[in-house]
């Protein structure tokens, strides 16, 4: 395998390297293809200023593709606001990975990473840097039914964005079953976001699930099930039992049963954590 790489000095000129054939952009550098002959060329964006940041502005927070997953693990704003998002960044891969490996290239693999599913759960918004310009997406409609992501050849993410819930109240949680690093051991990565008020009614929620290595989607049938519930044993369980017959082709229903359970409870008891402090 011919591997040629170049080094992205500014960030305007990174969408005409990408142009060239066979080009990928790299960063952290844990992954690369499996094929002996393929010809490569690398476009590395390491070194480009202004992307491995954490900043909270207003109600948001803005985080760039560079920041490594342990970065993004260990940061106490994300702990504090997006719990779901730095338990997925602990649990991603080995160790070696969580220190090498950045955010972008976790949602950009054509395997995405378990931050996925956390950063659909948190209603995160993409800027995407194309050719001439930018645009933005929400990260429900970054990836198709069959798990392709929405990048065209040149363009590249440059901001994710998460808004801060809204409300005193909210709890969020992220679990797994399975090694993403072994797309072909049946694996689950899943997450939920979800605030109460006063009554102990959940006001909003929203839950990402990754199924196998590439099925992103959002949980529609539990979000819809638990929207103004209270958070009860038999409220969950029905509403577990909703998504069941979208996950049963791809892992145990048992699994899926016990995964979900376990994160709707962990993220209602932080909610109510939060509003008796």
């Amino acid at each position: 395998m011919a591997i040629e790489r170049t080094a992205a000095q500014k960030l305007q000129e990174v969408s005409a390297l990408l142009a060239v054939p066979n080009s990928r952009i790299t960063a952290g550098g844990t992954t690369f293809p499996q094929d002996p002959e393929e010809e490569l060329h690398l476009v590395d964006i390491s070194a480009l200023e202004g992307l491995d940041s954490i900043k909270q502005k207003g109600s948001r927070i803005e985080i760039g593709p560079l920041v490594t997953l342990k970065t993004l693990a260990g940061n106490k704003l994300i702990q504090t606001l997006v719990p779901a998002l730095a338990e997925a960044a602990a649990n991603a891969g080995t160790e070696e990975i969580r220190g090498s490996g950045t955010l972008g290239g976790n949602l950009a693999h054509p395997h995405p990473g378990d931050t996925a599913a956390a950063l659909l759960a948190s209603g995160a918004k993409l800027t995407i840097k194309t050719d001439s310009d930018y645009r933005e997406l929400l990260i429900d409609r970054f990836w198709d039914k069959d798990g392709k992501n929405d990048l065209e050849y040149d363009e590249w993410i440059t901001r994710i964005t998460v808004q801060i819930p809204k409300g005193p109240f909210s709890g969020a949680a992220f679990s797994k079953y399975g090694r993403w690093e072994q797309p072909a051991e049946p694996n689950i990565a899943a997450a939920v976001q979800l605030t109460l008020d006063a009554n102990n009614k959940i006001t909003s929620i929203r839950g990402g699930l990754r199924l196998g290595s590439a099925l992103i989607q959002r949980m529609f049938p539990l979000e819809k099930a638990l929207k103004n519930q209270t958070p009860t044993e038999e409220s969950i369980s029905k509403a577990v039992r909703a998504m069941v017959p979208t996950a049963q082709n791809y892992i145990d229903a048992d699994i899926i049963t016990q995964s979900l359970t376990h994160i709707i409870n962990r993220a209602a008891d932080m909610a109510q954590e939060r509003r008796a402090l």
